[in-house]
C-alpha cells in the first residue's frame, strides 16, 4: 500500500533549522513519496542561500535515488523552489498548502512587515481579469516575500530566543498571530478547498491540530525556532501524526500516532459528482481553481489540540 509522507518548515542550510538533508534518510526511506510542504531550504537569506542550495540538492537526490516521488510545494522562504503553492490529494478530501498568504504581511511578526502587506496588496489590487482569487493571493505572497528579501539584502534575520526577548512587540505579535492562525487557514479552505475534510499547513512554527467546522487542520510545527517538528503520514484511508523525534544521526518518527482518522471529504458541505477524467486530474494537482500556479476526513471527537 503506497505510503506518503508529509513534512514542513525543514529550513535546511540555516542555523537552527533541520541539522541536514542526510539526517532524513532514515525516514523517506520509509515511503513511496515525500511531500515538503513550505520551507524545505533557506532560500529567502543571502547569508544562507548557498548552504540551503547544497543541501536541498542532497535532499532531492535522497529522494530521487530510492525511487521516491517529491513534491516541493512553495513557501515564504523558499518561493521559486517550484510553482506548486497548493496540493488537492484524495480526490480533493486533502489540501495542503503552506499558509503565508493567508495574511497580507505574511509574517507580521517580522520587520519587514510593513513592506510586505504594502506589496502584498499593491500586486493584488493589479490581478489580471480572469485570475482565479486564490491563485491572485498566492501571487501577491510570493512578491510581498521577494520585498522582504530585497529589504534586508545581506542582514539576514532568524528569530531566536534572545533577539525576540529584547522586543516584546514582535512576541506579542507573534502569540496574536498564532491565535487567529487556525481561523484564518479554516477560512482559507472554506472559500478555496470546500471538499477538503483534512487541511495540512505549516508556516507559523507552532504544531497543532484544531478541528473547525468540520475541517482538521494539521499544523506540522517546523525544525526551526520555536518550532517542534511534526509529520503527517497517509497510508490507504487513514491519516496519522507523528513526533519528529531526533535520534543523532538521524530523524524518526516517533513509534505512537499523536493523532489518527479515516480520510474523507468534508462532513458539511456538498459534494458534487464529478467525472472521472476530473478526478484523476484532480487527485494531486491542486484546487481547480487556480490553474495559473500550475498547482500540481473524518473528524473524530478531539476539538483541539496543540501538538508537543
Amino acid at each position: 500500500m503506497p505510503r506518503t509522507l508529509v513534512l514542513s518548515d525543514l529550513h535546511l542550510g540555516r542555523p537552527g533549522g533541520a541539522r541536514s538533508a542526510r539526517a532524513f534518510e532514515a525516514i523517506v526511506a520509509q515511503f513511496d513519496r515525500v511531500i515538503v510542504n513550505g520551507d524545505a531550504a533557506e532560500l529567502h537569506h543571502a547569508r544562507f542561500q548557498r548552504d540551503a542550495e547544497v543541501e536541498l540538492d542532497l535532499f532531492r537526490d535522497l529522494c530521487f535515488s530510492r525511487g521516491i516521488r517529491l513534491d516541493l510545494v512553495a513557501g515564504n522562504h523558499d518561493a521559486f523552489v517550484s510553482d506548486v503553492r497548493s496540493l488537492a490529494l484524495a480526490d480533493d478530501a486533502i489540501y495542503l498548502t503552506h499558509g503565508d498568504a493567508f495574511h497580507p504581511a505574511i509574517a507580521p511578526w517580522s520587520p519587514y512587515a510593513t513592506s510586505m502587506r504594502q506589496t502584498y496588496k499593491k500586486v493584488l489590487d493589479a490581478t489580471p481579469a480572469g485570475m482565479a482569487e486564490d491563485a491572485a493571493r498566492f501571487a501577491a505572497a510570493r512578491e510581498a516575500s521577494l520585498a522582504e528579501w530585497r529589504t534586508m539584502g545581506e542582514g539576514a534575520h532568524v528569530s531566536t530566543v534572545a533577539n525576540m526577548a529584547v522586543r516584546p512587540h514582535r512576541v506579542l505579535s507573534v502569540l496574536l498571530y498564532w491565535s487567529r492562525f487556525p481561523a484564518l487557514a479554516a477560512g482559507w479552505a472554506k472559500r478555496y478547498a470546500p471538499r477538503a475534510g483534512t487541511m495540512l499547513v505549516g508556516h507559523s512554527h507552532r504544531a497543532f491540530i484544531k478541528d473547525i467546522g468540520g475541517l482538521r487542520i494539521v499544523n506540522t510545527g517546523s525544525f526551526g525556532f520555536p518550532g517542534k517538528p511534526h509529520a503527517v503520514v497517509f497510508e490507504g484511508e487513514t491519516a496519522r501524526v507523528h513526533r519528529i523525534v531526533d535520534h543523532a544521526p538521524y530523524y524518526h518518527l516517533a513509534n505512537d500516532a499523536v493523532a489518527s482518522w479515516k480520510i474523507a471529504h468534508h462532513a458539511g458541505r456538498k459534494v458534487h459528482a464529478r467525472s472521472p477524467a476530473l478526478q484523476f486530474a484532480s487527485s494531486d494537482a491542486g484546487a481547480a481553481s487556480a490553474p495559473v500556479m500550475n498547482r500540481a476526513a473524518s473528524p473524530s471527537a478531539m476539538r483541539s489540540m496543540d501538538v508537543e
